[in-house]
């Protein structure tokens, strides 16, 4: 009997022990570390060769005196009074770009005939710098506010409109003979069409104008102004006092990085419908 019965082999599953997804998930932590270390690592070597006397610190100064002066700006309350200027200059022009520069570029990439009136004059302003137009900013405003909101508003309004020109242009020709054979209204059609189609291109837009308006708004006080981050730089260069300078234009630097991440997350979370 027991010839007649056969044995199964028994069949033990057995499970490996999970992997960890160390590689995939840490590698943006890795990279922080390892930028975080880098710029640590070049700090200490420019601290370290200018106590040694390895570069002149009258041109580059030091980290730690960079720092020293950063506080003392902070602490007298003169980069406050002078940063509050800069960002109300800002902010001004840039929202007066943004409010002019969408609906004109919109218009720019639908109508032959705007495109082709408005389209040279937006060429000619842009690749013209900012330090040429200038003076004639100036002789016709003044060396207020008013002159450094203007800059920055010609400066963004350019690149918004021909971002935003470009973004209509590129709308699928498909939506709109759709939207066409339902008789769809200009209205309709920018509202639930080309609007939404081109608004990726527009925050891209956005985020160029906004760094060329950081920039239109410091040289503007370098050049042509009484009081702000550009006048403070501007007073410092000219007095050679290198640390109180370095500081400032690093503040400019992470106030135009912010800006421009700041952008790129609204667009982000504007255009999350194409995911």
């Amino acid at each position: 009997m027991t010839q007649g019965l056969r044995m199964r082999p028994s069949h033990v599953d057995v499970k490996s022990p999970p992997h960890r997804a160390v590689g995939l998930r840490s590698l943006p932590a890795v990279r922080a570390r390892f930028a975080a270390g880098s710029v640590l690592v070049v700090l200490a070597l420019w601290q370290l060769a200018g106590q040694t006397g390895l570069v002149d610190v009258q041109f580059t100064s030091t980290p730690a005196a960079i720092a020293s002066a950063g506080g003392d700006l902070l602490g007298s309350g003169e980069l406050w009074a002078n940063a509050q200027t800069t960002l109300v200059e800002f902010f001004a022009g840039f929202l007066l770009a943004v409010v002019a520069g969408v609906p004109v570029g919109m218009l720019m990439g639908w109508k032959l005939r705007i495109r082709q009136t408005l389209e040279p004059a937006l060429v000619a302003l842009y690749v013209t710098p900012s330090l040429a137009l200038l003076p004639l900013v100036v002789l016709a405003l003044g060396i207020g506010e008013a002159s450094k909101i203007a800059m920055v508003f010609l400066e963004a309004v350019i690149t918004i409109a021909v971002n935003a020109m470009a973004g209509i242009r590129e709308t699928d020709p498909k939506l709109v003979q759709a939207a066409r054979a339902f008789c769809a209204s200009e209205g309709a059609m920018f509202g639930k069409i080309l609007f939404p189609s081109a608004l990726p291109t527009i925050m891209a837009g956005l985020r160029l104008g906004a760094g060329r308006g950081v920039i239109a708004v410091i040289v503007a006080e370098l050049y042509g102004g009484t009081d702000g981050v550009g006048q403070l730089i501007s007073t410092y260069g000219q007095n050679f006092d290198v640390a109180p300078l370095l500081f400032l234009t690093l503040v400019v630097g992470i106030f135009g990085y912010a800006v421009t991440a700041l952008l790129r997350v609204l667009g982000t979370a504007a255009t999350s419908w194409e995911r």
